[in-house]
């Protein structure tokens, strides 16, 4: 489902990704942790295009995209266009449109990218926030929701497009505790029912409980991974062994 080789980033001349590699089966979660400043925020974003990486290929589902490319020509950035549509991404921050009622936030790119009627895209996306438990709030605006409910907006915004993949990045980092379970408690939802997912998180719970694998990043690079009894229980490397001992002890 995805395959990402020899994944290599830069910002101007510091080096952010050394050739990462990675595969990942349809239907699996994977968990990327790590110290802040790893490059597992930048991976994701690469996998979404939202930063082109510099050399490498990535492969989501039927769409492949080669790294370094100058997107100068019609097929690469179609391809690019495709590739983003394969992955759907819930950011840190929200970023609703404040402007927008939640519903309009969620029909809004079904509408405009993929030309879905307006019935069927309000359709969809009422069932959409019964899934995520906020079909009360379909004529509410973002500034009169809490931060967890922003948050499970944007997830229903994302699930709008049918993407083949969810990219989280750090979801529940601005969260207190309660806002932050009712996030955890979606995505393990759509964990359990098979949704094909990577998850930058530091939530070392959801980690155990709901990946196939994780990855531990350590400066650009993919250091260690592993299934979780193998990466709390026994993990090989030492600095793995001490970064999880401190994120479990917090």
């Amino acid at each position: 489902m995805i395959v990402v080789e020899n994944l290599i980033k830069s910002y101007n001349t510091t080096r952010v990704l050394h050739g990462v590699d990675h595969s990942q089966k349809r239907g699996e979660a994977v968990v990327l942790i790590g110290p802040s400043g790893c490059g597992k925020s930048t991976f994701l974003r690469c996998l979404n295009q939202l930063e082109p990486a510099d050399a490498g290929r990535i492969t989501i589902g039927d769409v492949t995209i080669n790294g370094g490319g100058s997107l100068r020509n019609a097929e690469e950035r179609e391809r690019q266009r495709l590739l983003r549509l394969r992955a759907g991404m819930v950011f840190q921050s929200f970023n609703l449109f404040p402007h927008l009622t939640v519903l309009q936030n969620i029909t809004e790119a079904p509408r405009v990218v993929k030309r879905v009627a307006r019935r069927e895209a309000e359709a969809a996306a009422s069932a959409l926030l019964a899934k995520v438990g906020l079909e009360h709030k379909a004529g509410a605006y973002p500034a009169q929701l809490s931060g967890g409910q922003q948050q499970r907006v944007a997830i229903a915004r994302a699930l709008a497009m049918e993407p083949e993949v969810m990219l989280f990045d750090e979801p529940t980092s601005a969260l207190d505790p309660e806002l932050r379970d009712e996030v955890l408690r979606v995505m393990r939802q759509l964990a359990e029912e098979g949704m094909t997912m990577i998850v930058v998180t530091h939530e070392m719970q959801f980690a155990r409980d709901m990946a196939d694998t994780i990855l531990f990043f350590e400066g650009g690079r993919v250091l260690e991974s592993g299934s979780p009894e193998q990466m709390f229980t026994a993990p090989v490397h030492e600095r793995t062994r001490d970064f999880l001992r401190r994120a479990t002890t917090r």
